[in-house]
Parts: structure tokens; C-alpha cells; sequence
């Protein structure tokens, strides 16, 4: 039991999304399936924490994805359900700075647009 905590807690520290500023976040670390329920839960506290703080004006959220090390379709999987989450709480939810493997898997997968990554590598 003690093993599988200490595994879990190394594991969650794989991977952080941290707020440096009103509305700007970074994305650090390993995107794969082993850090996508840790990084779910960080990202729902995020968005109830945006839902509860605002007023009726539309918000921007935007999460700089440079600082991620390593990526797998689970993270764009995770990618997915934030923006899904955010716009049915009327959220604009951008990334930037999409490391090159990871905007691959996303183009492969068909969901680029969904990401908006064309947009964000050229705008």
C-alpha cells in the first residue's frame, strides 16, 4: 500500500499546471496516461475556481504548453475534455506554445481544429 502511494505521488509530480498570472497557466512535464487523471483533477479545480470567481463578462484562459516534456493521446485526450468543460462554461480556453510531437499526435488524431493549434502555431 505504502509503495503504491509513493508510485502515485511521483507520478503526480510528472506533471504540474501552475498559474503565473490571471488567466495564464503553464503546462509542465509528462503529458501521458499515468499523469492525465492527476492533471484532470488539477484542471476541474482550475475551471470551478474561474466559475465561482467571475462575474457575467466572457473569460479567456490561455495554458502555455512549452514546459511539456513528453506527450501521448491520453494528453490530447485531456486536452479535449478542458476545452469541452470550459465551453459549456462559456470559457475561452487557448493553448500555446505546442511542442511539435504533441501538435503531431493532435494532427494525426484529426482534432487539430478542435484545438485550435493552426491558429496558435501561426497567429
Amino acid at each position: 500500500m505504502r509503495h503504491r502511494q509513493a508510485e502515485q505521488a511521483a507520478t503526480e509530480r510528472l506533471a504540474t499546471l501552475t498559474e503565473i498570472s490571471p488567466g495564464q497557466f503553464e503546462l509542465k512535464g509528462a503529458l501521458i496516461l499515468s499523469t492525465v487523471p492527476s492533471l484532470a483533477r488539477q484542471g476541474a479545480r482550475l475551471l470551478k475556481a474561474v466559475r465561482t470567481k467571475r462575474d457575467s463578462t466572457p473569460l479567456a484562459l490561455e495554458i502555455d504548453l512549452s514546459g511539456v516534456k513528453r506527450s501521448s493521446s491520453a494528453g490530447i485526450a485531456l486536452l479535449l475534455d478542458w476545452v469541452d468543460q470550459a465551453g459549456s462554461d462559456g470559457i475561452d480556453l487557448q493553448f500555446r506554445n505546442w511542442p511539435e510531437a504533441l501538435a503531431r499526435i493532435a494532427s494525426f488524431s484529426n482534432v487539430e481544429g478542435l484545438l485550435r493549434i493552426e491558429a496558435a502555431q501561426h497567429g
